[in-house]
């Protein structure tokens, strides 16, 4: 039995990343077409009202709080504490910085073209500006964890924190009535579509050390050390 190369092993990587980005991304498109053709989905407003129901509780009170999480006063140390922690996340810092700003550039174009209103006022809210970011944070850092030599129980307790920090920040967008529940969803693919879109191209891409330039001719002849 031949053992599996690093090589193969990225492939394989690249290949699960990049049908997992064009399946995020597909049914993102799909459900902006349908939001922008038919306004509210059915069930938006049921389970919006049901959620409602919590407010002037203590659990509305803890989502003004859980609410920071999708905002950059919160984000923006989180990536930072990432690369700190991380050789891998440092190799390409560039990316997984650009990833953020790149899906919320994303998601005001598609509040401009969407543009269906939140459930109060008359600002766009398709998709969620708050769970599209803290999505793509939380994807990204699960591709590095995938990537770093830690162990599996520690992988999975990170893993399973950020997942619980984009479901809290999900609930606060509703339950202080800034989203539609479709408005959230729609936040998190677009989130989640964009950070496996940075894993697939990391994966596809992998460090390796820089060629040797060949030597010109006109190059000048070094004499001694």
């Amino acid at each position: 039995m031949n053992p599996i190369s690093v090589a193969d092993m990225d492939a394989t990587t690249a290949a699960r990343w990049r049908v997992l980005c064009l399946l995020l991304l597909g049914t993102f498109l799909g459900l902006s077409a349908v939001i922008y053709g038919v306004g509210l989905l059915p069930g938006d407003m049921a389970l919006h009202e049901e959620v409602l129901e919590g407010r002037g509780t203590p659990v509305h009170a803890v989502a003004r709080w859980l609410d920071y999480g999708g905002k950059w006063v919160v984000l923006a140390p989180a990536v930072a504490l990432l690369l700190v922690a991380s050789p891998i996340a440092r190799r390409r810092w560039w990316l997984w910085c650009g990833l953020i700003p790149l899906a919320g550039g994303l998601e005001q174009f598609f509040k401009f073209l969407v543009a269906r209103p939140r459930p109060r006022g008359v600002h766009w809210g398709f998709p969620s500006g708050h769970v599209t970011a803290v999505t793509a944070f939380a994807v990204i850092l699960i591709y590095i964890l995938s990537r770093e030599r830690v162990s599996p129980a520690r992988r999975a307790w990170l893993a399973g924190l950020v997942t619980i920090l984009v479901v809290s920040v999900a609930f606060a967008r509703l339950i202080l009535n800034a989203h539609w529940p479709s408005d959230v969803l729609g936040g998190a693919l677009l989130g989640a579509g964009c950070a496996a879109a940075g894993a697939w191209w990391d994966a596809a891409h992998p460090p390796g050390p820089r060629p040797l330039r060949a030597r010109s001719v006109d190059d000048p002849v070094r004499i001694g050390g």
